[in-house]
């Protein structure tokens, strides 16, 4: 059997029926549209006759596993022999009711990106899958399932193969926004790689550790970008300062939706600590490794996550957690922007 540790058992009924799993070559990200609740009720009363996953993420970051990852679990089509599935909540609770039609998936909130994290850790160590983003829906690493849909990311001349992850063209799942999200939980689970092996209840340390989830009303106001140029970004009226540094650790994430970004351009995001003196100069201290995205055809939506832990800072200084970005775009300007921290 392949159990994940802290996981909670929810394994339905007639696993063997499933078959084995012929090869362990990606693990798949999936959007429910609906609660990890709903969604386990569904699987329970169905069990393996429809369609599962292996996995599901809950509002909280609970963990459910359904199926054995010895077996096959349906939610990626033709590929389902070759692929681990997460299916992650998206809807009621705290993100509200939303018009589930066409492209309006919300973004994953910093429990579930350290919940996705774990579990790519365990699956990726425990068979072999290397972590890393995949290139296309042939490669290995780690995926999302519109790769694999027949008019989005699928070419056709894979229709039919075990490439195709879903029967219904144009499948968007599980979402822009979520997927904006993908590097930077990769990037992540490459810097938790060794933690893989938890044990059930693991110790309070480290993100493993983090219950205070502080996030920032969704700051609305056109911000020009100078092109070329690193700058700080304002995160609320007259505010440019995320967390003011405690030694505690954290996992922030910055959520930006871009305007005029065409798709042969780019943005980059990166966190910055500012030490800061009420009347003197703002001083530079750290920067974290940097992401870049390219634009896309209407809205561009663009996450940038950075797990750390600064001082407090000396001399009357503090030390604050900022973001700041560059693009090499004329046109781009910043619509909104929304900030999520766990902190231990």
């Amino acid at each position: 059997m392949a159990m994940m540790p802290g996981a909670v058992n929810r394994l339905l009924a007639n696993q063997a029926r499933q078959g084995r799993m012929k090869s362990y070559d990606a693990v798949s990200l999936h959007t429910m549209v609906g609660s990890l609740a709903g969604t386990d009720g569904m699987f329970q009363k169905d069990g393996t006759v429809g369609t599962e996953s292996h996995f599901g993420v809950g509002e909280h970051g609970e963990i459910y596993q359904w199926v054995d990852t010895a077996y096959t679990a349906d939610a990626n089509y033709l590929g389902s022999g070759h692929v681990i599935s997460i299916e992650t909540a998206d809807y009621g609770g705290s993100f509200g009711r939303w018009n589930t039609n066409g492209d309006n998936v919300p973004y994953w909130n910093a429990k579930q990106i350290v919940s996705i994290v774990k579990i790519i850790v365990w699956a990726c160590k425990t068979h072999n899958i290397p972590i890393r983003q995949m290139s296309s829906v042939r490669d290995r690493g780690i995926g999302y399932h519109a790769m694999g849909v027949p008019n989005n990311g699928l070419p056709n001349s894979l229709k039919g193969t075990r490439y195709q992850w879903s029967k219904y063209p144009g499948k968007v799942c599980p979402g822009r926004k979520r997927i904006s999200q993908v590097p930077s939980i990769i990037r992540l689970a490459q810097g938790g790689a060794n933690t893989a092996t938890e044990p059930a209840e693991p110790k309070k340390e480290g993100i493993l550790g983090m219950s205070k989830y502080l996030y920032s009303p969704v700051y609305k106001a056109a911000q020009k970008l100078a092109r070329y140029k690193w700058k700080t970004l304002a995160v609320g009226k007259n505010a440019w300062t995320i967390l003011t540094c405690g030694g505690d650790p954290h996992m922030t994430q910055v959520q930006v939706t871009v305007e005029g970004l065409k798709p042969s351009e780019t943005i980059q995001l990166r966190f910055v600590v500012a030490s800061y003196k009420r009347g003197s100069k703002t001083i530079i201290d750290g920067y974290y490794p940097k992401d870049e995205r390219p634009g896309s055809t209407g809205s561009t939506f663009i996450t940038h996550t950075q797990i750390g832990s600064s001082s407090k800072g000396k001399n009357g200084r503090s030390n604050r957690l900022r973001v700041q970005v560059w693009t090499n775009s004329k046109t781009a300007k910043i619509t909104t922007v929304q900030t999520k921290s766990l902190k231990g």
